[in-house]
């Protein structure tokens, strides 16, 4: 039976829920992104980790997840869409429960990485089991439109629940909530999806080793730069050791009859566009979600529930503009809302420049943060069908896993080097201030102080989104 037939079946059984359990499945996964980031306090007391030591229970799981993706993105292709997404699930939830009984960090980091390895496996599936389950037309156009809000909500209501569990139960909460949801979905996905792959074909071995180690060097790499700086020599030779990998891996690649990644795949414009559109957008949102939640608490003093409520307004424009982009491709195709998107996203960030001490929740804040839901909203929606255009049955995982790889590793060397970025700003403010006064920095000093390092911070991320826009400009196919 031909791999065409066996797809053309699927979709004629797809069920009425099979959609709602993916796009749940793909909220899972991406609300873990950022749930931690109001739990970190609480962790850092409770095992008296070190500020390098709190960092890595996010890079382990970032270091996991950016680095196994391509991996996971073929393997559906050959075990099948359905049973790459269960296993990635499992080892998910079984993760989640091993973070929240953590009971020392190295326990923690252990659960961490093991989230990552089963959001790898996870997460690229979603959307190639959208692309080969649903057929082309309103049909797929709404399927996209729930993975693309799916996406966007999970980064926010990561943000909201990781406050709100803190502040009222135990961080242990923010890994515990994943074990219900992840129970109910294993349970459910073998009655409502039915198992679709690619033609049948070799694992490029080889290819799947050089990808991975070069993808995980490379992260490593970053992440090392921006604790310890250019001059660290650990991250010197993970970068050097991923740039020769990178050149190997092309080789292999172009060498093997049945290779990993294609690389037919970069080859198409719009495809591409997409690509680099992701990764930089990433770059962008996720350390502009890292300061404000700082400058939420540590400049204007709100506690971690009342800091996570006030990110609500992004989860509405996520919704909002989600659902009036499926409405607006069906006239201007992809181009316009990515356009539109990464502008309002650019925007948005470099509006939030303007931060200080006395900010306004309504005037600033709250405009700024609908602008990043607009954006995100939009942006994720089209680009993800953009990122599909013209892809075969047979290389939906990894097409996939392809948006998913340079999304994570954007937002993996976005909040490593703005974050390093605005530390050192933040340093040498306080440095010239105490040489100053000679005198040790009082609160609102060091308040300040931290204000001129998130400033610089968003004109960074808000650049980054303008070097988005640029790119979709150039690649975007128009109508």
């Amino acid at each position: 039976m031909t791999t065409v037939n066996v797809l053309g079946r699927s979709r004629r059984r797809l069920s009425a829920f099979a959609i709602p359990l993916i796009c749940t499945a793909q909220l899972m996964a991406t609300l873990d992104v950022t749930i931690v980031n109001l739990a970190l306090p609480a962790m850092q007391r409770e095992f008296a980790l070190s500020n390098a030591g709190l960092a890595w229970v996010i890079d382990a799981y970032t270091l996991a997840y950016a680095g196994l993706l391509l991996l996971g993105g073929r393997a559906g292709d050959l075990v099948g869409h359905r049973r790459t997404l269960m296993i990635g699930i499992f080892v998910f939830t079984v993760s989640s429960l091993l973070g929240g009984l953590a009971y020392d960090p190295a326990f923690l980091l252990a659960a961490r990485v093991g989230q990552g390895v089963g959001a790898a496996l996870a997460t690229p599936t979603t959307l190639s089991l959208i692309t080969t389950l649903c057929p082309p037309g309103p049909v797929r156009t709404k399927a996209m439109v729930a993975y693309g809000a799916m996406a966007g909500l999970g980064i926010t209501i990561g943000l909201v629940l990781g406050g709100v569990l803190t502040e009222l139960a135990s961080w242990r909460w923010v890994f515990l909530l994943n074990v219900p949801i992840g129970v109910v979905l294993l349970a459910t996905a073998p009655r409502v999806l039915p198992e679709s792959t690619g033609a049948r074909r070799r694992l490029d071995v080889l290819g799947a080793a050089v990808g991975t180690a070069a993808l995980t060097s490379l992260v490593y790499g970053m992440i090392r730069t921006g604790s310890d700086g250019w001059g660290d020599l650990t991250a010197t030779v993970a970068l050097g050791a991923a740039a020769l990998l990178l050149v190997l891996f092309v080789l292999v690649e172009r060498g093997t009859a049945e290779p990993m990644l294609p690389l037919r795949l970069l080859a198409h414009r719009t495809r591409l566009g997409a690509y680099l559109v992701a990764g930089l957008l990433f770059a962008c949102l996720y350390p502009s979600f890292f300061f404000l939640s700082r400058a939420l608490q540590d400049v204007l003093g709100w506690q971690p529930i009342e800091a996570g409520l006030r990110f609500l307004p992004v989860g509405a424009g996520v919704l909002v503009f989600a659902i009036a982009t499926r409405r607006l491709m069906h006239v201007t195709g992809s181009r316009a809302p990515v356009i539109g998107g990464t502008a309002a996203t650019a925007a948005a960030a470099l509006c939030l420049v303007t931060l200080d001490t006395g900010s306004s929740y309504p005037a600033l804040l709250l405009p700024a943060l609908i602008g990043l839901g607009a954006g995100v909203g939009t942006t994720f929606v089209a680009n993800a069908a953009s990122a599909m255009t013209d892809v075969a049955d047979a290389d939906a995982g990894i097409a996939s896993g392809l948006l998913s790889t340079f999304q994570a590793v954007g937002g993996t060397i976005g909040v490593a080097m703005l974050a390093a970025l605005a530390a050192s700003v933040t340093e040498t403010e306080l440095a010239d201030r105490v040489r100053a006064v000679s005198a040790a920095p009082t609160p609102d000093v060091m308040r300040e102080a931290l204000v001129s390092g998130f400033g610089q911070g968003f004109a960074a991320a808000g650049g980054l989104a303008v070097l988005a826009l640029v790119v979709a400009v150039w690649t975007t196919r128009k109508r």
